[in-house]
């Protein structure tokens, strides 16, 4: 599943953000009571705010909590889950509790603990206090500060342990909309997600693990919004792209619908299965061949004989091909989705007209 952030701040018009997430297929909200660029003053009644929108869109509110930061609620750790009246459906502990006010918390609601400092004796011990596992799920960090985000090689570690113990887990991406503050650098787990765009780095997380992804900054661009919602719906990627101009309209009217990547995925291309048969009637002429940088989006011409049609993707640089018409191009955001590509993945091509 995929969710947003939100963040308690006055001037936060967080009520239409939800309403367009969930419109748009996102399901979880993350926010937190200890960002210190934010007043504790507000945090009641934006909290009342925030959990009203949750409710209202059926939309999980996970906050992130201290005992401290509960102290601006006029909350004790024991009436931690009086939250949930608010519409909190669960509580991410960072710091501040020990084994056993956590098991009892556990009791009452949902709990999240911070995915990158867990070890299996703490786990152990949880499950010698009681805790019902299932009431419990693990929670990555962001990291504002560039450099200080996470290595794969930790991550995939971490993922596979939690896993092991039956642990749902979350972690975030950056947005490329507006940027948090106060650094603007992004919120990503990963440090190589920094400046990846962001459904590109969320498929990334699904590949290490990753149950639910957050988007960490406050939004993301429209464009962007569209791929998550497709993806969510049918696991449709969208891929941004540019076709030369005098394009055939037939081949361009089959390139911008949805097909499917071959269940037999070639090593150096994405083979869009459907376009030999549905251009079947046309005659492609060769024309100058030149080298195919990855991304580079080619139809088969008439000397392939009977493969004539076939539209494909270049995985990788590609040597000039006599055979293969260049007709376009993947932008390079969308050339970073390549390698997430599976076996009979839908992919629909979304023009991007050039400036």
């Amino acid at each position: 599943m995929f969710g947003i952030s939100i963040y308690l701040s006055e001037n936060n018009d967080f009520e239409t953000t939800i309403e367009r997430a969930s419109e748009k297929g996102f399901s979880l909200i993350f926010s937190s009571l200890h960002i210190p660029e934010e007043d504790p003053a507000h945090y009641s009644h934006l909290l009342t705010r925030l959990g009203n929108a949750a409710k209202a869109h059926k939309m999980q509110l996970i906050l992130d909590i201290s005992a401290e930061s509960l102290a601006h609620l006029d909350l004790t750790i024991d009436q931690a889950d009086q939250i949930s009246k608010l519409g909190v459906t669960g509580l991410r502990v960072d710091y501040g509790l020990n084994i056993a006010e956590i098991a009892k918390l556990a009791t009452k609601i949902k709990v999240y603990l911070n995915a990158s400092t867990i070890n299996k004796t703490f786990l152990d011990a949880l499950l010698q206090a009681g805790v019902d596992i299932s009431q419990v799920e693990a929670f990555h960090n962001y990291y504002p500060k560039p450099h200080t985000g996470l290595d794969i090689p930790f991550f995939k570690q971490t993922n596979d342990f939690l896993h092991q113990y039956g642990l749902k887990i979350a972690a975030f991406v950056p947005g490329n909309g507006e940027k948090r503050q106060p650094l603007y650098a992004g919120l990503p787990t990963l440090e190589k997600h920094r400046d990846i765009h962001p459904f590109a780095a969320a498929l990334e997380l699904k590949t290490l693990g990753i149950d639910h992804i957050y988007i960490g900054d406050p939004s993301l661009q429209p464009s962007t919004t569209d791929q998550f919602q497709a993806f969510q719906q049918n696991s449709t990627l969208l891929l941004d792209c540019q076709l030369d101009n005098d394009l055939d309209p037939q081949i361009q009217q089959h390139l911008l619908s949805p097909d499917n990547n071959r269940m037999d995925p070639a090593r150096d291309l994405i083979r869009l299965e459907k376009s030999r048969l549905a251009l079947a009637n046309l005659n492609i002429p060769a024309i100058p061949s030149r080298a195919c940088p990855t991304g580079s989006i080619m139809i088969d011409n008439a000397l392939f004989g009977r493969y004539q049609g076939e539209i494909t993707i270049a995985l990788r640089n590609l040597p000039a091909e006599s055979k293969s018409n260049i007709i376009g191009q993947l932008d390079p955001a969308a050339i970073q989705i390549l390698p997430f590509i599976q076996p009979g993945q839908i992919i629909q091509l979304r023009l991007h007209t050039k400036k």
